[in-house]
């Protein structure tokens, strides 16, 4: 064999968990935690996207991606994994949740870790039979396959015989042969993953495996769903790992790469079965093995603490939830406010505990109406009396206060860039309620 880098393994993986009799009281939680969020925007008529409505279960925040053959479906923060939950009483051919482990969790934590987590933090509701309804098996290799074409490979089942490739006149990028429920993919992985949010994550995992990252990656793989599958009598997870290498080196032997040099071009045309096999497929096929690729495997009580990696995505993700849900529940909120928790924050990060508090620069001072006995507010800064700036969420005014509200804002719209942005948002609510004509609002829209 040659020194030829591989990374053998299961790409993609898709299964049921089967529920027992408690499932149906989690079903119906997720169902109340998505209304409870879905009222408090519709309360307040503002429009929501699946993004914004995530549910828990059992200290695992997921984020709703919306319906599909029955399934709620919904992925963690980090893109782990999918699942989709359904109503035990309907589409009884198919079992209540549904799992699809994501490259993120594979490539970073393992198969085996993610499953435990899923299970763990589903034990009250389901039982162990785990049926397996996809997976596909690959081989990761440094070798540049941008040679092939569809001429180079035979396959001498017909269900079998859709071949395809994309590429150009001299080179091949991705070429398809079969279709569901067996087909086999060859592409050029290095392409892929530069437009990939993946890239990071499977650039550490290629080169903690050895591999150039200068150099062509391309994957092998052949995906397998549950009806070729129970061909081979694999039914579960469990299953699918113990006959993991018979498999693939079985689907290595249906759909074969040839060695075009080992016979006549008239024979090719006319009986290609009769070529050698190439040499790197039938060493990926004698080579294959997961055993290594399975031993990667991350504590449960460490992964539920790294499950919450934090990043830039996660974080915009996270703000903007926050800020919808501060209006919806009609905090007050504007661009100055928030200023002022960026730097509380950051100053909260640089205060020493030794530190003595920091005094206010000014003295609240109240005047109270005598015949009133209405209470204004002041803060006396440097021997002056300042009124502390009023903060006006235009969203909760009525229509003659908002008309009120946006002339005065339209006045002073010029002396500042903060004042622009205030007449922007006050007369961005006020098209939306019908009260004004659009041509004033996209002049503004194109200023800011």
């Amino acid at each position: 064999m040659s020194n030829i880098k591989k990374i053998f393994g299961i790409d993609t993986l898709y299964f049921f968990f089967e529920t027992n009799d408690n499932y149906d009281e989690l079903y119906l939680d997720i169902l109340d935690q998505l209304e409870d969020i879905k009222a408090k925007f519709q309360k307040k008529d503002i429009d929501f996207e699946n993004k914004d409505l995530t549910i828990s279960i059992n200290d695992i925040q997921l984020t709703f991606l919306g319906t599909q053959e029955g399934f709620y479906w919904f992925k963690d923060a980090n893109e782990h994994f999918r699942i989709g939950f359904k109503d035990k009483y309907k589409n009884r051919g198919l079992n209540d949740i549904r799992v699809q482990l994501q490259g993120n969790g594979i490539y970073t934590f393992g198969i085996n870790s993610i499953i435990e987590l899923l299970k763990d933090s589903l034990k009250e509701y389901v039982t162990n039979y785990m049926p397996v309804t996809r997976a596909d098996l690959n081989c990761f290799i440094q070798y540049d396959f941008s040679f092939i074409s569809k001429y180079m490979f035979s396959t001498r089942k017909r269900k079998y015989s859709t071949i395809s490739e994309i590429g150009d006149a001299n080179t091949t990028q991705t070429l398809y042969v079969g279709k569901e429920p067996f087909k086999l993919r060859i592409y050029n992985k290095s392409l892929e993953l530069k437009k990939s949010k993946k890239i990071e994550i499977m650039n550490e995992y290629f080169l903690s495996n050895g591999f150039n990252l200068e150099e062509n990656i391309f994957n092998v793989e052949f995906q397998m769903n549950r009806t070729h599958l129970k061909q081979y009598s694999i039914d579960t997870i469990n299953d699918l790992f113990v006959n993991a290498k018979n498999l693939f080196q079985s689907a290595m032997n249906d759909i074969r790469l040839l060695d075009i040099s080992s016979v006549s071009k008239e024979r090719l045309e006319n009986n290609k079965y009769q070529a050698s096999t190439h040499f790197i497929w039938e060493e990926i096929k004698q080579e294959y093995n997961i055993k290594e690729f399975l031993q990667l495997d991350f504590p449960l009580e460490r992964l539920k603490r790294k499950i919450s990696i934090y990043d830039e995505n996660k974080f915009q993700d996270e703000f903007v939830k926050l800020i919808r849900k501060a209006i919806v529940n009609n905090l007050p909120m504007d661009s100055t406010y928030i200023d002022e928790l960026y730097l509380k924050a950051k100053e909260s990060i640089n205060k020493r505990i030794s530190n003595p508090p920091v005094k206010k620069d000014y003295i609240e001072v109240d005047f109270i109406d005598e015949n009133s006995n209405k209470k204004e507010s002041f803060r006396l800064i440097n021997n002056k009396l300042v009124k502390p700036i009023k903060t006006q969420i235009v969203a909760e005014l009525n229509d003659y206060d908002l008309l009120v509200y946006l002339d005065k804002t339209s006045k002073k719209q010029h002396l500042s860039k903060k004042d622009k942005y205030i007449h922007y948002v006050a007369h961005k609510e006020a098209k939306k309620r019908n009260l004004v004509l659009d041509i004033e609002g996209e002049e503004s829209g194109n200023t800011i």
